[in-house]
């Protein structure tokens, strides 16, 4: 039986579409390929998903590398302006893609040598919330920003598709500050947070709603909604989102999964269900996931565990551990490298920090 916490609201409901056998329901396309994208794609990684995040006591505490400041050519030295989200493009340079949201652009940064900026990118573009890879497209990605999610080109530097509108709404393709962004590389379903509106939605790539939407309430209590900010999948159908509701709830992670029923919850409040695990969370932002099952975020306003993460170390057990980081202001988003390299987006100090485990370091 679906759980009160995460009810689920068809846009379509099977047998009562007219014109339509008995039985029909919506499918979902796999993710569409040219020829034109052969070439592309010969350059870029297969699949985005994560198949496995090292424990975060494996990295050194002092980032290798910062972007603050930088210019484009003879342009004067620029910055940003509150860092939000960040994603790292499947290309063999696996460039940095960053939402420099007040600034209402996009910037691409090399992340290969010394992080100087690649490009800068423009036009409808304000306040951009976060940014994700299309899987097998590796110029082209999706962005939330303005109560919109649009599907935008990187070498064309236009916009392909958008969903949404310049005002908030509920509707199924209306949306009230939507946040977080991921995309899943084995059929190119878009799961957003749609964060004002309190649940998350899933896309088709060519955004056709596709049956699935959930909402989020806390454990048991539905007269009190919470926030999603974040999410990740993995190739084992697991689903985690980030949120809170502060001051009065201050934060959480939830498992679901991929069609948005609840598995378990990681939260402050003690409990003895099966289902909920407690952990120190102080508005986690950004979260990373691996197909085993661990996940590490990051706590955009905590000042004594910056790092949260949760490992599995067995069928009925999995541990969490906690990290102070107290050179990071208020990081919030989160990004990996195929060679491990941990990628953090420090809002507070719009900064982008870099890094390595401390085998790499050696």
């Amino acid at each position: 039986m679906e759980s009160d916490l995460t009810k689920r609201r068809p846009s379509l409901v099977p047998d009562c579409l007219p014109g339509l056998p008995v039985g029909w329901s919506p499918t979902i396309p796999i993710v569409e390929e040219n020829d034109n994208d052969d070439e592309n794609n010969s350059r870029c990684s297969s699949s985005s998903a994560l198949s496995y995040l090292p424990a975060i006591a494996d990295y050194e505490i002092n980032p290798y590398m910062a972007i603050k400041k930088f210019q484009l050519n003879n342009h004067a030295p620029s910055s940003m302006a509150h860092t939000y989200g960040i994603c790292v493009l499947n290309t063999d340079a696996e460039e940095i893609l960053v939402c420099d949201h007040y600034n209402n652009r996009l910037l691409m940064f090399d992340s290969m040598t010394d992080g100087h900026l690649l490009e800068v990118y423009r036009g409808d573009l304000v306040s951009p919330e976060c940014v994700a890879t299309r899987p097998n497209h590796p110029q082209q990605v999706y962005i939330t920003k303005a109560h919109s999610l649009s599907l935008y080109d990187l070498e064309k530097k236009q916009f392909i598709q958008k969903l949404g509108i310049e005002e908030s709404g509920h509707a199924n393709n209306r949306f009230n500050l939507p946040g977080g962004i991921v995309v899943d590389p084995e059929n190119g379903e878009v799961y957003m947070c749609d964060t004002w509106n309190h649940r998350v939605c899933v896309f088709s790539p060519d955004f056709r709603y596709v049956n699935r939407r959930w909402y989020l309430t806390r454990w048991e209590q539905p007269q009190y909604k919470v926030k999603p900010n974040s999410l990740a999948i993995n190739a084992n159908n697991q689903c985690v989102v980030t949120c809170d509701d502060a001051p009065t709830y201050r934060g959480a992670v939830y498992l679901f999964d991929k069609m948005g029923y609840i598995q378990k919850i990681y939260d402050q409040q003690s409990r003895k269900q099966h289902r909920n695990v407690e952990a120190r969370l102080n508005v986690p932002h950004g979260i990373l996931l691996d197909d085993a099952g661990n996940w590490l975020t990051a706590c955009y306003s905590d000042s004594e565990s910056t790092w949260v993460e949760n490992r599995v170390e067995s069928d009925e057990q999995e541990r969490i551990n906690y990290r102070y980081h107290k050179k990071l202001a208020g990081p919030s988003a989160l990004a990996m490298k195929r060679d491990q390299t941990l990628i953090v987006g420090d809002r507070d100090d719009s900064a982008v920090y870099f890094f390595k485990p401390i085998a790499q370091q050696n």
